[in-house]
């Protein structure tokens, strides 16, 4: 009986604990970044920024980014205001990994514009051009100066922005708003598979399955690596040739023309109509037209 009395006391300084417990959170270069917090803690962050909707935003957004989805969000009921909380949460995230890229796109800009004024590259510029094409998926057999040319000619259509909307939507569909198993316990967002390794996360509806789901340390990574595979894999050609013509007459892609081509996406049926509902439901045209993120104080 004592014992029972102890383990039920013990429970109980648990739960208040929890109770009491304050969100993790780590402010750096402008940023805010919350390692930790329930659903309404994240709210009160979003407020406290300035970031209460994101349709009404002129397309700047907080550096705000969860390392993960709240602690309590299994327990959130499933609402379009839950669904909103979740595009607020993945928008400034988005925009993070796109700052990387476009990082990557202004040297490979520099490289071009060097051999469009017909200057040799460094040994250094080469082994960053090659390190791009690796990471990238893009490869010629030719070699020397016409190696160099054919590949800053197709990485200028790899290394550019993802379009936040389809980045936002399909994660949103993927995840199921984030309260998949999968979303949860390894903050992967968007069904990625690593085959014949056991590091990931079972399917629990194939014992047998050799693939497992891959643990990302955080959003931020399951987001990037989603974004490397629609700037590299062959089944986003047409995506990222869009993305390139939009860029050629200054404009930022527009999600609505990219759903179309997201066919080979996914096994999901009618995975292009429900990216396109998403986008026009949620109204996300804010986060395609040349979204910027704002530092915080």
């Amino acid at each position: 009986m004592l014992k029972k009395f102890y383990m039920f006391s013990l429970l109980l300084i648990f739960y208040a604990c929890l109770c009491n417990a304050k969100p993790v959170v780590e402010k750096k270069d402008g940023s805010l970044i919350v390692k930790s917090a329930t659903t309404a803690e994240v709210e009160e962050i979003f407020a406290q920024y300035n970031y209460p909707d994101y349709t009404k935003i002129e397309t700047e957004f907080p550096r705000i980014f969860l390392s993960r989805l709240p602690s309590d969000w299994a327990q959130i009921a499933d609402t379009d205001d839950k669904h909103r909380t979740f595009i607020r949460i993945m928008i400034p995230l988005v925009l993070k990994v796109n700052e990387k890229i476009l990082a990557e796109r202004k040297i490979l800009e520099h490289l071009q514009q060097l051999r469009r004024e017909d200057k040799m590259l460094s040994a250094k510029e080469i082994k960053q051009l090659e390190e791009f094409a690796q990471k990238y998926d893009a490869d010629t057999k030719e070699r020397g100066i016409s190696r160099i040319d054919h590949l800053l000619l197709l990485l200028d259509a790899k290394i550019d922005a993802v379009p936040p909307a389809i980045m936002v939507s399909t994660a949103g569909i993927y995840s199921n708003w984030g309260n998949s198993r999968i979303a949860l316990q390894a903050n992967n967002l968007y069904l990625a598979e690593i085959w014949y390794e056991n590091s990931g996360l079972k399917p629990l509806d194939d014992a047998d399955a050799a693939y497992r789901y891959k643990i990302y340390a955080d959003l931020e990574e399951a987001i990037s690596d989603r974004a490397l595979k629609i700037n590299s894999h062959i089944n986003y050609d047409y995506v990222r040739l869009t993305r390139q013509q939009s860029r050629q007459m200054d404009m930022p892609p527009y999600s609505p023309q990219l759903t179309a081509q997201m066919l080979n996406d996914s096994n999901l049926h009618n995975v292009a109509g429900l990216i396109d509902y998403t986008y026009s439901f949620y109204g996300l045209g804010r986060t395609d037209y040349k979204p910027r993120l704002r530092s915080i104080k």
